[in-house]
C-alpha cells in the first residue's frame, strides 16, 4: 500500500515536470495532498520531503531549459544574420557556388548567378554539369582536382575554359565535411594571371604527353650536344645498345653499334635537317636505319628510324618492278605509263613497235602531250575536227580516279582500244591494244550467224535443240513440215514431252519416243547417242540421230530419206550382183591362172633341157629362140604369180611371214637377182644405206617382191648409161626403202592412176609390163602397215619411197592412200618422209 503511495507521489511529479511550470505545480500538489491523505504521521513526512525535493529539482531544470532556449534563439538569429551576410557577399559579384554533403558525384546544391558575365550554354538547371559547358580538357582537370578535394581535403585554384572559350576561375575548399567549388568569371590582370597559369598547365600536359610518347617511342630517339654527347635517349635507344640505366648510357656517351658507318642520304636542307643511312645492330640484330637529324638551339635531335622492312620492300619492288617490265615486254599490247609531272616513266617494246617512235628520244621522257603532238605530225592519231579540245579530254585522266576507255581508228586503218586509268596517286598508264582482228572477226562472226541461221533454216534435214531442262531451244522450218508442227507453237519453247506428243500422232511408237525422251532428260552421265531410222505409216521414211552435246544440250536430227531409201534398195541388189560377179571373175582368174601355170612349168622345163644341150648341142639361132622362149615364159610366169597375189590379197587370204631383216642384206640381195640386166643395159646401181637403217620386221619374201617389182620398172624406163639408186634409213620408228631413177618420169595424169592394175605404158625401148607391179607394192607395203609415196616428173625421172613399221605391222587399220607428187627423182626426195 505504501509502495502504491510512493508510486502515485513519483508520477505526479512526473505529469509536473510535463505540463507547464504554473500548471505543473498545482496539479503535482494536488496529487501528493491525495495521496498523503489517510497516512500516518511518519511515512507522511518523508513523503512529503521526497515530493518537495522532486518539486523543486523540477523547478531547477524548467529553469535551465528556458534559460537554454532563450540563448538558443539568440545564437540561431545571430547565424541567420551571418548567413544572409554570406549570401549577400557571395551575390555581390557574379559566381556559381557548388557544394557537396555526400559521397555523389553530382553537388547537392548550386547557387549563385553570373548575372550573364558569360554564356555557359546550358540551361541553370544542367550547370551540375561540368561536362557540358566545359572544354575537354578544363572538365579532366577540374575532375581530377575535386576528387582531390573531396577525398584529401587538397584545395584548388586553377583557370578553366568554356567549350565557348570563355576563362573562368575554379575555387575549391574543403571544411566540416563540406566540400564547395566557386566559379567565377575572370577580368583584368586577373584574367591575365590565369590564362597564363591556363596556358602553362595545358604546356605542361602537352609536354609530359610529349615526352612519354618519346620516351614510349618504337625506335630509338636522343638528344645530343654540340660536342656530340647524349643529353638524353629514349626507352627504345637503351633496348638498342643493351643498357638499362639511362643515367649510364648518358654518362657512358654509349652510341648504336655501328653508327660511325652511317652515309649521308642525300644533301643537307637549308635549315640543317639532314638524313644519314646505314646499317647498325639493335637488339643484337643488323637493321637498315635512316638517322634523322634536327638541330634546335645547342641541342640536335635524333631519330632512327628501322628502314629494314622498307628496304626489304624496296628490295621486292624493284625486283618485281623488273619482272613486270619483262612481263609487259612479252605481251603484244603497248604500254606506256607517265609520272604525276605527266612525263614518260616507262614504256614496253610493243608500244614503240605499235608507233614506231625512236627508244632514244622516249628515253628522254617526253610528255604525254609532245607524245600526242608527235603522233598527229606523223598522221597516226584518229582525225579530230579539234584536236585541242580532244588533247585536253585526253590529258584530263590525270585528274579523274575513274577507268576511260575509248576506241581510236587510225588513218592506217587499224583499230585501237585504248584504256587510260590510274595505278598510283598522280600516275596514268595507258594501253593500246591491236583490236583490228578481233573487230573483223566480230564482223565476220556476226555474218557466220546469219549465214549459219539462214543455213539451218534451208536445210532439208529437221533439227531440234533441246537444253539442259528438256525444253526447245532451236528449230528449223524442215522440222515443223516434217512433223506437221506449228511453228507459233514451236516458238513457245515447249517442252519435249509436248513436243513429241503431237509428233506420236503421225508414228504412234511408243517405245521409240521415250527411248528418245529419255536421251534428252536424262542426266549427262547417263545420254547416249542414238541413230535409226522410222517408217511412219503414211510411208515416209526418216533416219533420225540423238546427240548429247558437251553443254548438255541434245541435238536431234532428222533426214527425209523416203527417195534415197528405195534407190538404196535397188544399189544394194545391184552391189550384190556385183559382188557375186566379181566372186565369179576371182575364181576364174584364179584357176585360169593355175591351168596356165601348169603348160607354162612343162615349157619352161623343155626349154632349160634344150638350152642345157641334153636334145644336142644347139645352133646359135636355135639358142637365142630358146633364149626368147625362156624369157617370155619367165615374163609369162611373174604375171601369172602376180595374178595370184592379188586375188590372195583380194580374198583376204594372204599371210604374212615376219622375220627380223637385216635391211642391208635385202637390197643387196635384189641387187644381185637383176646385176645381169643392168650389166646387159649399161647402167649404173648405187645402192644407199644409211648407219641407223638396222633391222626390219616383215615378210621377207614379199619386201624383195616390191624392191624386185621397183627395180624392174627402174630398169625398164631408164636408158643406157644412166644411174638407178636404191636405199634405206630409219625415220623415227619407220625405215624408208626407196627406189629412184632417171629416166623417162610420168605425166600427173599417170601418176593419178599409177598404181590402179593393168595400168602400164610401154617405153621408147619397148619395155612395156601387164601393169601390176606398182599395184603389188602397194598392196604388199600396205599388208605391212605402211604407205608407198610417189614422185615424178616428165624427164627427170620417178622416185618411190616405202614407208614400213621397223617394229612390225600395227594393228588393223584402214590402208593410207598412196601419195603422189610431181617431183623430180632429185636425191634428197628420197630421204624425205
Amino acid at each position: 500500500m505504501r509502495y502504491r503511495q510512493v508510486t502515485t507521489v513519483i508520477a505526479a511529479a512526473a505529469g509536473m515536470l510535463a505540463a507547464p511550470a504554473v500548471v505543473r505545480a498545482e496539479s503535482a500538489m494536488n496529487q501528493v495532498r491525495q495521496a498523503l491523505d489517510g497516512q500516518d504521521g511518519s511515512y507522511a513526512m518523508v513523503t512529503l520531503l521526497l515530493s518537495a525535493i522532486i518539486v523543486l529539482w523540477a523547478f531547477i531544470s524548467v529553469r535551465r531549459l528556458n534559460s537554454l532556449r532563450t540563448r538558443d534563439s539568440a545564437r540561431i538569429a545571430m547565424l541567420e544574420g551571418e548567413l544572409n551576410e554570406a549570401e549577400a557577399v557571395i551575390n555581390s559579384e557574379p559566381s556559381l557556388l557548388f557544394i557537396w554533403r555526400g559521397d555523389g558525384t553530382r553537388p547537392d546544391k548550386v547557387a549563385g548567378d553570373l548575372r550573364g558575365t558569360i554564356r555557359l550554354g546550358v540551361e541553370p538547371d544542367k550547370y551540375y554539369d561540368l561536362d557540358a559547358w566545359l572544354d575537354d580538357e578544363s572538365a579532366a582537370a577540374v575532375g581530377e582536382a575535386l576528387l582531390a578535394l573531396r577525398q584529401a581535403g587538397t584545395a584548388f585554384n586553377i583557370g578553366l575554359k568554356t567549350r565557348a572559350g570563355e576563362l573562368v576561375e575554379a575555387d575549391g575548399r574543403a571544411a566540416g565535411g563540406v566540400a564547395t567549388m566557386r566559379i567565377r568569371p575572370l577580368a583584368g590582370e586577373r584574367r591575365d594571371t590565369k590564362e597564363l597559369m591556363f596556358d602553362a598547365r595545358r604546356l605542361g600536359k602537352q609536354v609530359e604527353r610529349l615526352s612519354a610518347v618519346l620516351d614510349q617511342a618504337p625506335f630509338p630517339i636522343f638528344l645530343r650536344d654540340d660536342d656530340g654527347r647524349l643529353v638524353w635517349v629514349n626507352q627504345s635507344y637503351m633496348q638498342a645498345v643493351e643498357h638499362n640505366d639511362i643515367d649510364e648510357v648518358v654518362e657512358r656517351n654509349i652510341p648504336l653499334i655501328g653508327q660511325d658507318a652511317f652515309k649521308p642520304a642525300g644533301d643537307p636542307a637549308e635549315d640543317g635537317h639532314r638524313v644519314l643511312r646505314g646499317p647498325a645492330v639493335v637488339n643484337g640484330t643488323k637493321r637498315m636505319l635512316e638517322l634523322y637529324e634536327v638541330p634546335f638551339g645547342k641541342n640536335t635531335a635524333c631519330f632512327a628510324l628501322d628502314m629494314t622492312r622498307l628496304e626489304d620492300t624496296r628490295k621486292e619492288l624493284d625486283r618485281q618492278t623488273r619482272s613486270h617490265a619483262n612481263t609487259l615486254n612479252k605481251i603484244t599490247s603497248g604500254i606506256a605509263t607517265y609520272g604525276p609531272d605527266q612525263r614518260l616513266s616507262f614504256y614496253n617494246s610493243a608500244f614503240v613497235q605499235l608507233w614506231g617512235f625512236d627508244s632514244k628520244w622516249l628515253d628522254s621522257r617526253p610528255s604525254h602531250g609532245e607524245i600526242l603532238d608527235r603522233l598527229r605530225e606523223e598522221r597516226k592519231l584518229p582525225e579530230q575536227a579539234n584536236y585541242r579540245t580532244w588533247k585536253k579530254e585526253q590529258l584530263a585522266s590525270y585528274e579523274r580516279l575513274d577507268t576511260a576507255e575509248e576506241l581510236w581508228h587510225l588513218p592506217d586503218g587499224r583499230s585501237l582500244r585504248v584504256v587510260s586509268e590510274q595505278p598510283r596517286s598522280g600516275e596514268v598508264s595507258v594501253l593500246y591494244e591491236d583490236v583490228s582482228e578481233k573487230i573483223q572477226l566480230e564482223s565476220r562472226y556476226n555474218e557466220l550467224i546469219g549465214v549459219q541461221r539462214e543455213t539451218i533454216d534451208n536445210l532439208h534435214e529437221g533439227l531440234a535443240l533441246f537444253g539442259t531442262d528438256g525444253c526447245l531451244k532451236l528449230f528449223n522450218p524442215a522440222l515443223s513440215r516434217f512433223w506437221q508442227l506449228d511453228e507459233a507453237f514451236l516458238e513457245t519453247r515447249p517442252h519435249v514431252v509436248e513436243v513429241f506428243q503431237h509428233c506420236a500422232t503421225l508414228m504412234p511408237d511408243p517405245h521409240m519416243w521415250s527411248e528418245v525422251k529419255l536421251a534428252v532428260t536424262s542426266l549427262s552421265d547417263s545420254r547416249r547417242h542414238l541413230q535409226d531410222r522410222l517408217t511412219r505409216p503414211d510411208g515416209m521414211v526418216l533416219d533420225y540421230n540423238v546427240v548429247p552435246l558437251p553443254d548438255g544440250n541434245t541435238l536431234i536430227t532428222y533426214l527425209d530419206v523416203t527417195a534415197s531409201a528405195g534407190i538404196e534398195r535397188a544399189l544394194r541388189e545391184r552391189n550384190e550382183a556385183l559382188e557375186a560377179a566379181d566372186r565369179l571373175k576371182t575364181g576364174f582368174m584364179s584357176n585360169v591362172s593355175y591351168e596356165l601355170r601348169t603348160p607354162l612349168n612343162s615349157i619352161l622345163g623343155f626349154a632349160s633341157m634344150l638350152s642345157a644341150g641334153i636334145a644336142g648341142e644347139l645352133k646359135p639361132k636355135q639358142a637365142e629362140y630358146v633364149a626368147d622362149i625362156q624369157s617370155s615364159s619367165n615374163d609369162l610366169l611373174t604375171v601369172i604369180d602376180a595374178i595370184l597375189d592379188l586375188t590372195s590379197i583380194d580374198a583376204g587370204a594372204m599371210e604374212l611371214k615376219l622375220d627380223d631383216i637385216q635391211v642391208e642384206g635385202l637390197l643387196s640381195e635384189v641387187a644381185n637377182e637383176f646385176a645381169r640386166r643392168i650389166d646387159e643395159r649399161d647402167l649404173t646401181l648405187n645402192i644407199e644405206i644409211a648407219e641407223d637403217a638396222g633391222m626390219l620386221r616383215a615378210d621377207r619374201r614379199r619386201l624383195a617382191q616390191t624392191l624386185s617389182h621397183l627395180l624392174s620398172n627402174a630398169i625398164g624406163f631408164s636408158p643406157k648409161g644412166a644411174t638407178i639408186r636404191m636405199g634405206g634409213r630409219r625415220d623415227g620408228d619407220d625405215v624408208l626403202l626407196w627406189v629412184a631413177d632417171n629416166g623417162r618420169g610420168m605425166d600427173p595424169e599417170f601418176q593419178k592412176k599409177a598404181f590402179e592394175r593393168f595400168n602400164s605404158r610401154p617405153a621408147s625401148g619397148g619395155h612395156r609390163g601387164p601393169g601390176l607391179g606398182l599395184a603389188l607394192v602397194k598392196s604388199f607395203v600396205e599388208l605391212h602397215g605402211g604407205s608407198v609415196r610417189l614422185m615424178s616428173r616428165l624427164s627427170e625421172g620417178t622416185t618411190v619411197i616405202c614407208r614400213l613399221p621397223a617394229a612390225g605391222p600395227r594393228e588393223a587399220s584402214p590402208p593410207p592412200q598412196p601419195e603422189v607428187r610431181d617431183n623430180a627423182a632429185q636425191p634428197q626426195a628420197a630421204t624425205g618422209s
